[in-house]
């Protein structure tokens, strides 16, 4: 088992980079103009460096930020009090208030947590002279753009880019649970289902956890955003999951019984996972394809799955094994929530497509668009 996967390895490779490339040219242009505080621009630069290249610009735009307040801040309190007090009380005072000041505004805009190191620093050194406060605000603010260049200059990667590549890995984690799900329903060899729940809750919360960092392109290739996108991988995971918990109960009694519906099964397998794995491929090509792959033929799979468990014996007869019947229900329910968003995430990428109201069927069961509506 190894330690660090490739995507992370390609992760902090990337950010190792960054870092590298920041911190160089911070320290030749802090040399180059001969500006002091070379330790802050550093430190400044170290703490922009995001995995995504909008994330870093949007911490180094409000570090510059933070800092020039905080700076502000810390020089009026040491102006107001040098006159009203006696001795070092005026420095005891202009920290006090500049901190309290300054926390009070980061508990108001927590982005802004420079304000209180800014504001605290100036205040501690009340005097030095304006000019180096001011040049320590400017160190922050070239460590902070020093970042942001390096992050648009060495390998690249934008919030949305990052977001996308992780829902895809989300989508690979449902086809994954899917061939677990139905293949071991049809008697194969099945994966193991609780290491594919840690890959999928990592990849969904680092999708969710990006996706609000993004400036440039906030969407899908479809138009849709990136929180639509994810409530759908979302609500895919929980069927599947209400599949697999009904294909565990219904597993012993198909391999006595049912044997023609093995082979259905192990269809639904096949389609759903085809289709999956070539939504990941769109979604990893950013919707460069001329056209998103086409869900009818797994829709129309699902459907009559779906209808052949409403018809079978096992659960129209006089029976009392409650047990075999509500598994029966349970499976042909999860079967139906596949169809729902596998139908509503074709629709999510699908550009120009509007979208889906859940309820609408035509007479094959399939759900109507909107605009077949209209």
């Amino acid at each position: 088992m190894t330690l660090i996967d490739r995507k992370t390895a390609r992760d902090l490779a990337r950010v190792g980079l960054q870092t590298g490339a920041a911190v160089t040219l911070v320290y030749f242009v802090m040399r180059w103009y001969g500006i002091d505080h070379l330790s802050w621009a550093i430190i400044s630069a170290l703490f922009s460096i995001r995995l995504a290249s909008d994330s870093t610009v949007s911490v180094g735009v409000t570090r510059v930020t933070a800092a020039l307040i905080g700076t502000a801040l810390g020089l009026a309190s040491v102006f107001v009090f040098d006159s009203l007090l006696p001795g070092s009380w005026p420095v005891l005072a202009a920290v006090l208030v500049a901190s309290v000041a300054a926390n009070l505004m980061t508990t108001l805009w927590p982005s802004l947590n420079y304000i209180a190191v800014a504001a605290a620093i100036v205040a501690v050194n009340a005097d030095a002279e304006i000019v180096e406060a001011l040049e320590r605000a400017l160190a922050i603010m070239i460590g902070s753009t020093g970042a942001a260049i390096a992050s648009f200059v060495v390998w690249p990667e934008s919030a949305r880019s990052r977001a996308i590549r992780n829902i895809a890995y989300a989508l690979e984690d449902c086809r994954r649970l899917v061939e677990a799900s139905l293949g071991g329903l049809s008697g194969a060899d099945a994966e193991d289902t609780r290491q594919i729940d840690g890959d999928f809750q990592r990849h969904i919360g680092t999708a969710r956890a990006i996706a609000g960092d993004a400036r440039f392109r906030k969407g899908l290739a479809g138009g849709h955003s990136l929180a639509e996108g994810l409530i759908a991988i979302e609500r895919l995971w929980h069927a599947t999951i209400v599949l697999d918990r009904a294909a565990e109960e219904r597993r012993e009694g198909l391999r006595r019984e049912e044997r023609g519906l093995s082979l259905r099964i192990d269809r639904i397998r096949q389609e759903v996972a085809d289709y999956l794995a070539s939504v990941v491929a769109h979604l990893r090509q950013d919707g460069h394809e001329e056209t998103p792959p086409n869900e009818d033929s797994v829709v129309q799979c699902l459907c009559e799955a779906e209808d052949a468990l409403r018809h079978t014996k096992s659960e129209t007869s006089l029976t009392d094994d409650a047990d075999h019947e509500r598994a029966v229900s349970a499976l042909r329910f999860g079967i139906d929530e596949v169809r729902k968003n596998i139908i509503e995430i074709a629709e999510l990428i699908a550009p120009g497509r509007e979208a889906l109201h859940r309820g609408d069927r035509d007479e094959r069961g399939i759900f109507k668009r909107i605009d077949d509506a209209a």
